[in-house]
């Protein structure tokens, strides 16, 4: 199922009560919540949050995120628009909000694992009962030779 801005922000306003499902969206309100939309979308990725949105401006714009990622667009969305609108952000859903934000950031981020620096610290508690240092790293299963030891962990 292709998802539409219309789709994403009528179902955003029906989660704040703010609309009927039957009812049209006002002209005025779309072009607002687009603008909403567009912003919190570019401020997602601007947080390292890519899902390849594609800034919408009619009701048939196609969006072009991941199907994982609708599901938060349209609570956080309508998290932002609950203000202008005077509607009430119940608890459900702040915590749809939350969990679709967290989906998105799962969708959207690259995380890699990154090998630990010769140059960090050895830190405290490295000293045997005998009174001697121990001088290798802290963190377990690695060696002096951090760059050739820890790769692959």
């Amino acid at each position: 199922m292709t998802e539409t801005a219309e789709s994403v922000i009528n179902d955003a306003l029906i989660e704040l009560i703010a609309q009927e499902a039957e009812q049209g969206i006002d002209p005025f309100e779309f072009r607002r919540a687009v603008r909403v939309l567009n912003r919190m979308m570019t401020e997602y990725a601007a947080k390292g949050i890519n899902l390849g949105y594609t800034v919408v401006t009619n009701p048939n714009d196609v969006i072009t995120v991941p199907l994982g990622a609708i599901s938060g667009m349209v609570y956080n969305l309508a998290v932002r628009l609950a203000p202008a609108l005077d509607a009430v952000v119940t608890p459900a859903l702040a915590l749809s909000a939350k969990e679709g934000y967290k989906a998105m950031q799962h969708l959207g981020m690259n995380t890699t694992k990154m090998n630990y620096p010769s140059t960090l610290p050895i830190g405290s508690g490295n000293e045997y009962s005998s009174g001697s240092f121990r001088d290798d790293h802290f963190f377990p299963g690695c060696c002096e030779d951090i760059d050739t030891c820890c790769e692959g962990e």
